[in-house]
Order: structure tokens, then C-alpha cells, then sequence
């Protein structure tokens, strides 16, 4: 009995062992499959709230973008995954539309965010648009309004010791709160994510002083290590506002990967890429979807921890005009709209939709203008506006305006054939507030020499193409020459001023000239004179040659004898000056000279040595002198060497 016993045993044995077995490597490959995550990300949504129109390269209209789309979208991602969807912003959702001129006192861009189930958020540059102190009043609204907020990651803002000026931001950062990091929880997985401002963009925060920013990849390293050592995390991501570049030195966030290699995900902002793959740098994935809310990012990611987070798919989902609207979402833009209207537009008199103008062609898209940088239609039109408002502006008081110049990285859309709204010319110049606090750079005028409008030029030949492509120039009453061939910050040949007869004469190097800009321009001068070692060092004057001691002194106003005081702000030049243009049916038409460049500014290259020398500046003459200086040196050291050998061919 007890045989037979342990011969049903032993088959039973082996039995539940090879059951044990077959489970233990069910387990196992369950372990191997990882967790799923679907990162749904956008970046530079810049209070794009309803859908905008974009031309193709066919030249042909169609509407992209718009929140109530975008949100449609979220949620089809949402029901498709669950709890696997992480949802999450690079920066620069503010500064753009009419929708941001409520920023402070309504902090529509975040509420809505938090209402479309926006995990992270990161600032980008433009969100210090509205100063620090606009900054600290809209964080404290969002949180005084609504409890529906998506966490605000900002790990290299550093706040002053020493002045107050960021006293109340530092504050609300305190409050809302705004974290250097945060770790969410999807799926199994802890994810720490963390925001980060690049050196380019950190650049172009002239109104967040005195608040300051890290380096970025010192940044990076402190966070990694917390993140890794400290919080335990699975993965990490970056929401980076630094971006990409096809030049690989100038690309930050490519730098960033190598540099931080513990990164497994990088979304990456601020340069407005559209990237149709991902960029892999080591085991880092970059992505990027454009602009305005054009494109829904979807990235997803397997994470095991045999192999880390790996990239299972990537998609991005055009917002077209196809996608539904998603009702809330679109109500609530309706209600912000209204408030706009009534609260911003009313004072000028004028509306959201208000027709001012049609045009019967395109102007040059945006994107046109920075894949090839040269004179716009649009350019043309802004600048010459602006000479316009001001002489329209100061009436009687009126002093000549010579020049305007706008750099393009301020004009942030184009016109397009057929109606044109108050809020399509607000897009045009969207960015930045003035000194008295309402949306819209003021413009400015003041004096400069002949000299500074030649160096001014130079910004054009020189730090654009090497440095700074948004740096790149559109002018208005003057035109000029320059030969790309010739030593840098000495490029421009021949300067011509428009005189207030209409002609155009040779640029006096000793004479005072009047010029306009907007304030955000004057400011950059600050960073031009930096980037070029003082080499560039223009500073305004007023009448009698004498330095400004603040920009204030040159903002001009609509009436600066009235008790409002009301700077002329860029959008309202514009506005002002297609309004001034020959109608059809009681609606002003754009002149058909802004349909194409009109020979403002022409590149002659030539190697011809005459041309490369010929009326150069102290950089050009100063590097001809160390040229010759080297060629004697190395002429004379060849004459010593030939001397030796024939000393010893002698002797011996």
C-alpha cells in the first residue's frame, strides 16, 4: 500500500512542480512587459484658445489649434488608456492672443488648463512677460478662483537677496505652490517631472529681473540626484523650455541629454519644433509639437526595470478643424471672450471680430521668414506703422522719425487673404505689457547717431545669422548694402535715410537721427551690447545728444497732454495704420507693395579683397593689422630658418 501510494505521489509531485514552474515564468514575463505610461504633452500653447488660421505650402487656409479641439483629443487618450495618461505642458502657455490681456486678473490660461486635466505645467519666458510682480498677481488669482490647477514645476528660478522686486512672486511661488519638482504617481510607476528654463530663453526675460535662472544642466544634475537618491522615482521627466536646434551646438536640449543622462523623457519647448521623431540621444527621448496648440503630443513609454522606460510609440495628433469640440471647454473660451471684449477692447472702442481690414493676398508666413530671414511684406508694414502712429500720435509736437526697426522674433504671425480682425492684428504683436501695465509693448523713440544706426544694422549681418535667428531685422526708412563675405560687425556697405522730403540720402556717421522701436526691443540692446563684448554698444539719446537714463523717457503716448497718459502700444499702431489705407466698400484694403519685399535691404556677397576692406571700421582694419602683423612674423621666422641652413651649408 504504502508503494502504490508513493507511486501516485511522485507523478502528483512532479506535477505541482512543473505548475509551480510555469507560473513562476508567467510572473517573470510579466515583469518583463513593463508598464505602459502615454505621456500627452504640448509646449508654447501661448493663449492660442480657439483655432487660428495657417497657410500650407500649396498656399492654401486651414484652421489648427483650439483648446476645446485639443481637449476632444485628451479625452479619446483618456478613455483609450485610463489611469496610464499623463498629461503635462512645457512652458509658454501665456503671451500671445487677446485671451492673455486677462492674465493677471483672470488666469484664464491655467484654469483652463486644470479644467482640460493638466498634470505639470512648467513657465516658459514669456510667462515673466507680464513682470515679476504680473507673474505673482495671476498665481495668486488662479488659486483665489479655482482649486482645479495643475501642479507648476520651475527648478532653476532663482530669487534676489538683495532687492525686493521679486518679493511678491517668491511669495506666491510659496503659496500656489510652484516646486522646483513633483512626483506623480501613474500606473504603478513614480514619475518625477521637472521644469526647466534654457540659457536662450532665460535670454529673453528682460522684464523678470531681478529674478534670475540657473544654469540649466547644473540644474538638472541637483534635481536627478533628489529625484534618483532621495524620491525613489522609476522615471524622470524634463519639461524643458531650452529646444532643439538642427545645429547641434546650438541645440540645448540635445546638450542637456548628454550632459544628464539619467533624463528618460525631455519635453522640449520654446524653439516651436515640430519633431516628427523623436530625437534619441543615448537612452534619452526628446520630443517636440510644434506651437499653439497645432498638434497633440503622444508619446508612449514601456517601463521595466530590467530595461528602463522605452519608447513604444509616438504620434503627432493634428488639431485640425475635423476634431469636435469639447461643449465645457468651449463655453468656458466663449465667457473669456466677453470678458476681453468688455474689459480690454471696449477702451479703444473697438471688438473681438471687428472687421478693419481685408487683404487680397498672404503675407509671408512666420515660417517662411525664419527658414529663409530676409525683408518681409509684414515687416515692411509694421515698421512703416510705426513711423506712422508716431507722427500721428505727438500732432503738432511732432520730431521726425528717420528709421524704425523691429526684430522679427517680435512679429509673432502674419496676415492672411480675405477679412482681417482686431484679434488677427493683436496676433501680429501680442508679446509683453508696458510700464503702465496693460498688454502690448509701448513704442519708443529716441536718438541715436548715424554710427549706432550702422551698428544697429549690423545686428542683421552678424548676430542673427550667427548667434540669433529671431534677431533678424525689418526696417522702415532706411534701406542698406552688406556683403556677408566681409569681417563680422563690419558687413554693411552702404546706409541710405529717408529724409522728411520723402528722399533718400547717404547715412551721416556724426549726425542725431530719430528712431522707433518697441520696448522690448530697447531693452535687448542690453544683451546685444553683452553677446558682442561691447563691440555693438548703442545708447539712446535724446535731442541734444544726451544719454537716457531710463527708457521711460522715450515711450511715446497717444495724447501726452491728456490725464490718462496712454502709451501707443504696438497692436494699436498697427490697427491704426491699416485703418489709414484707401477703402472698398467702407473697409480699408492692404496695399498691394506689402505683398513682397520692396529692396530695403539687399546682400551683395563678394570676395572681391577691395570690397572685403574697403571703408571698414576699426574690427575690420584692426583684423588686417593682426593678419600682416602675422604674415611679417611668419615671413621673418622663414627668413631665419633659410639663413641657418645656408650658415651651415657653408661651415660645413
Amino acid at each position: 500500500m504504502t508503494k502504490g501510494f508513493l507511486k501516485k505521489l511522485i507523478p502528483a509531485g512532479i506535477f505541482l512542480l512543473a505548475v509551480f514552474l510555469m507560473l513562476g515564468h508567467l510572473n517573470a514575463a510579466e515583469n518583463n512587459k513593463g508598464k505602459e505610461l502615454v505621456i500627452l504633452f504640448t509646449h508654447d500653447l501661448h493663449s492660442y484658445f480657439l483655432p487660428h488660421k495657417v497657410l500650407d505650402e500649396d498656399g492654401k487656409q486651414s484652421q489648427q489649434g483650439g483648446y476645446a479641439k485639443l481637449e476632444h483629443l485628451i479625452n479619446e487618450q483618456r478613455v483609450l488608456h485610463k489611469n496610464e495618461t499623463l498629461r503635462i505642458d512645457a512652458g509658454d502657455f501665456s503671451m500671445g492672443t487677446l485671451f492673455h490681456t486677462s492674465f493677471e486678473k483672470e488666469a484664464s490660461e491655467l484654469r483652463l488648463m486644470g479644467k482640460m486635466g493638466y498634470d505639470v505645467v512648467a513657465l516658459g519666458n514669456h510667462d515673466f512677460d507680464f513682470h515679476a510682480a504680473g507673474l505673482a498677481r495671476m498665481l495668486t488669482t488662479a488659486k483665489s478662483k479655482t482649486k482645479q490647477l495643475p501642479e507648476l514645476v520651475a527648478a532653476n528660478v532663482v530669487f534676489s537677496k538683495d532687492e525686493s522686486g521679486d518679493d511678491e512672486l517668491e511669495q506666491a511661488f510659496i503659496s500656489y505652490p510652484v516646486k522646483q519638482y513633483t512626483v506623480v504617481e501613474r500606473n504603478g510607476l513614480r514619475i518625477g517631472i521637472f521644469g526647466l528654463m534654457g540659457r536662450d530663453a532665460a535670454a529673453d526675460t528682460p522684464f523678470a529681473a531681478p529674478v534670475k535662472f540657473d544654469d540649466p544642466v547644473s540644474a538638472s544634475r541637483k534635481i536627478v540626484e533628489l529625484l534618483t537618491e532621495k524620491e525613489k522615482v522609476d522615471m524622470i521627466i524634463c519639461l524643458s523650455h531650452s529646444g532643439t536646434s538642427p545645429v547641434k551646438e546650438k541645440s540645448e536640449d540635445e546638450k542637456l541629454a548628454k550632459e544628464v543622462p539619467q533624463i528618460d523623457v525631455i519635453i522640449s519647448g520654446h524653439t516651436h519644433t515640430v519633431l516628427p521623431k523623436p530625437i534619441i540621444v543615448g537612452k534619452t527621448i526628446i520630443v517636440s509639437a510644434g506651437s499653439y496648440g497645432k498638434y497633440l503630443g503622444i508619446l508612449k513609454i514601456n517601463h521595466s526595470k530590467e530595461k528602463g522606460a522605452a519608447m513604444v510609440s509616438y504620434d503627432l495628433q493634428d488639431v485640425s478643424a475635423a476634431v469636435p469640440d469639447n461643449a465645457p471647454v468651449a463655453a468656458e473660451i466663449a465667457r473669456y471672450k466677453t470678458i476681453v471684449n468688455k474689459n480690454f477692447l471696449v477702451p479703444y472702442r473697438l471688438s473681438f471680430d471687428q472687421v478693419i481690414a481685408v487683404s487680397d493676398f498672404n503675407m509671408e508666413s512666420l515660417a517662411s521668414a525664419y527658414a529663409r530671414p530676409r525683408e518681409t511684406g509684414i515687416g515692411n508694414m509694421i515698421t512703416d506703422a510705426y513711423r506712422f502712429a508716431v507722427q500721428k500720435a505727438e500732432g503738432k509736437d511732432y520730431e521726425y522719425v528717420a528709421a524704425a526697426i523691429q526684430p522679427l522674433g517680435v512679429i509673432r504671425d502674419s496676415l492672411q487673404k480675405g477679412k482681417i480682425t482686431v484679434a488677427d492684428v493683436f496676433q501680429v504683436l501680442s508679446l509683453g505689457m508696458g510700464m503702465d501695465g496693460i498688454a502690448g509693448y509701448p513704442l519708443v523713440a529716441f536718438y541715436v547717431s548715424g554710427s549706432d544706426i550702422k551698428d544697429a544694422l549690423e545686428i542683421e549681418t552678424t548676430v542673427a545669422p550667427l548667434l540669433k535667428k529671431d534677431a533678424h531685422l525689418q526696417v522702415s526708412g532706411v534701406k542698406f548694402v552688406y556683403n556677408p563675405h566681409r569681417m563680422i560687425f563690419d558687413r554693411v556697405t552702404e546706409v541710405l535715410v529717408q529724409d522728411e522730403k520723402g528722399e533718400y540720402r547717404p547715412l551721416d556717421p556724426q549726425k542725431l537721427y530719430r528712431i522707433c522701436t518697441n520696448l522690448y526691443a530697447a531693452e535687448m540692446m542690453n544683451y546685444i551690447t553683452a553677446v558682442t563684448h561691447g563691440l555693438l554698444a548703442i545708447k539712446p539719446k535724446d535731442k541734444n545728444g544726451r544719454e537716457l537714463t531710463h527708457l521711460k523717457q522715450a515711450i511715446v503716448y497717444t495724447d501726452k497732454k491728456s490725464s490718462n497718459h496712454a502709451e501707443l502700444k504696438e497692436w494699436m499702431a498697427l490697427t491704426s495704420y491699416i485703418g489709414s489705407f484707401p477703402t472698398e466698400k467702407g473697409i480699408a484694403v492692404i496695399p498691394q507693395k506689402y505683398s513682397k519685399p520692396e529692396g530695403r535691404m539687399q546682400s551683395e556677397p563678394s570676395w572681391n579683397p577691395v570690397k572685403l576692406i574697403a571703408g571698414g571700421n576699426v574690427i575690420t582694419y584692426g583684423a588686417l593689422a593682426v593678419v600682416l602683423v602675422m604674415l611679417i612674423i611668419v615671413i621673418l621666422i622663414i627668413r631665419f630658418i633659410v639663413r641657418k641652413v645656408y650658415s651651415g651649408r657653408n661651415n660645413g
